[in-house]
């Protein structure tokens, strides 16, 4: 035998070796992304069971209580409940491709549908009510044995027939009766006293302010980008876009350009017809020559925030939230007028951690509410308040006075409710006001 033979015999083994071992790491591969997946799926379909076991025994409980405030306990569960399985459904199509609209759609409207019932002072749920809720008790009991199978078969089946038994059920529910509220005058009665329309003011919030032409525009542009719209020699500031909302009326964009129109600068600055520089973006696509490493710490992003927030505005914001990551800093800032807290009129500058340099800035929410006129004046003192403080949450600290949902409120930090760290409580009438949530 040659040693070409024998060259070309070897060769062939390593290569039958190498695809034998690839083919087995493959389906080795192939075999624990399964088992993840099945394992996916028996949790998914087990945390189901729970929680719709438990939104059908609150429903059921909301039919048998005997008092007004039991029923509603039981209802509030059956929300409850109702909100967990959602936050788990869109996990499962993620995790699983688990796709049902009936089942989603049963549970979104039955999770909007039962705050009108719980929100019932009378001694009996009216009919409509009723059958709304024997609807979804329907739904869940439908759905149940569909979700047991899956958690019984999902250890040793495939995804595919897991996603059969899914296609099944889908099937059984589509057939069902969903909750109906249309033309329930009652129901969208409920519904538009929880969240009643307030027409807008007539006119933008800068309507009766002077405006201004492009050319003055640019000038202001100008003034507020300072040192990063150094403009040098044949360069100049150019308006490149406008446009209109009904909010902020008209607004222009600004770009540092040279002579033949080219950008030389990366920053477009966007200002309302009447002078109020309502956004900074910065394109990252084009470099800049200044841009060196220099790792800036908090401090000195605050001292460089400070010098643009003085060319911007003759208020002056209070720092209220800091966030740092890898190659960004943020700082949001809001007005404290009286000693009270405007949060929704906030101001966010985005700072290069490694550079320094402006990336964004956004103050449309600042002007969004420029020409509202918010109450700072309490009727109750923080103690008068404190007592309508409901009997599951402890006070842990001092309350503030701010402006939430346009009302001023005590925010109290509490604690005894997982997931709420605040509890609005309006200061003018003693109503409340929501809370603070976290997962």
């Amino acid at each position: 035998m040659s040693v070409l033979t024998k060259s070309i015999i070897g060769l062939l083994c390593v290569t039958t070796l190498a695809g034998t071992y690839f083919s087995y790491t493959e389906h080795q591969n192939n075999r624990q992304w399964e088992q993840q997946q099945q394992h996916n799926t028996q949790y998914w379909s087990h945390m189901q069971l729970i929680y719709l076991r438990d939104f059908d025994y609150a429903l059921a409980e909301s039919l048998a209580a005997s008092t007004i405030s039991d029923r509603q306990a039981a209802l509030q569960s059956a929300i409850e409940n109702a909100n967990f399985i959602l936050q788990s459904v869109r996990i499962g199509y993620v995790t699983m491709n688990f796709q049902s609209w009936s089942y989603e759609s049963f549970i979104t409207e039955g999770s909007r549908y039962l705050a009108y019932p719980a929100s019932e002072k009378e001694i009996s749920l009216n009919p409509d009510q009723l059958e709304q809720i024997q609807r979804l008790r329907t739904f869940a009991r439908t759905a149940l044995p569909y979700l047991d199978q899956m958690r019984k078969k999902a250890v040793d089946s495939s995804i595919s027939d897991i996603q059969q038994i899914s296609t099944e059920m889908e099937e059984d529910l589509s057939q069902l009766d969903s909750v109906s509220t249309y033309g329930n005058k009652a129901f969208n009665e409920f519904l538009y006293n929880q969240n009643p329309y307030i027409p807008p003011k007539p006119g933008t919030v800068f309507a009766g302010e002077t405006t201004y032409t492009a050319t003055e525009l640019a000038a202001k542009a100008k003034i507020f980008m300072g040192e990063a719209w150094n403009k040098g020699a044949g360069k100049q500031i150019v308006h490149i876009s406008g446009e209109s909302s009904p909010q902020f009326g008209e607004v222009l964009d600004f770009k540092l350009s040279d002579t033949d129109g080219k950008s030389t600068n990366s920053y477009i600055a966007t200002l309302s017809k009447s002078g109020h520089v309502l956004q900074v973006r910065r394109k990252s696509s084009i470099s800049e020559k200044g841009d060196v490493e220099q790792i800036m710490d908090l401090k000195q992003v605050v001292a460089v925030t400070d010098t643009w927030m003085a060319r911007w505005s003759d208020e002056r914001l209070t720092l209220v939230a800091k966030e740092i990551n890898n190659t960004s800093i943020y700082l949001t800032y809001i007005p404290v007028r009286e000693q009270v807290s405007i949060p929704q009129m906030k101001v966010v500058w985005r700072f290069d951690r490694r550079t320094g340099t402006l990336k964004s800035f956004d103050a449309s929410n600042y002007y969004s509410h420029y020409n509202k006129t918010f109450p700072v004046h309490p009727r109750l003192t923080a103690e008068q308040a404190s007592l309508k403080l409901g009997p599951k949450v402890t006070p842990s600290g001092k309350p503030k006075l701010e402006i939430h949902n346009s009302q001023l409120v005590y925010a109290f930090p509490v604690t005894g409710i997982e997931g709420v760290s605040h509890v609005y409580v309006n200061a003018r009438t003693g109503a409340g006001e929501g809370i603070n949530y976290n997962l």
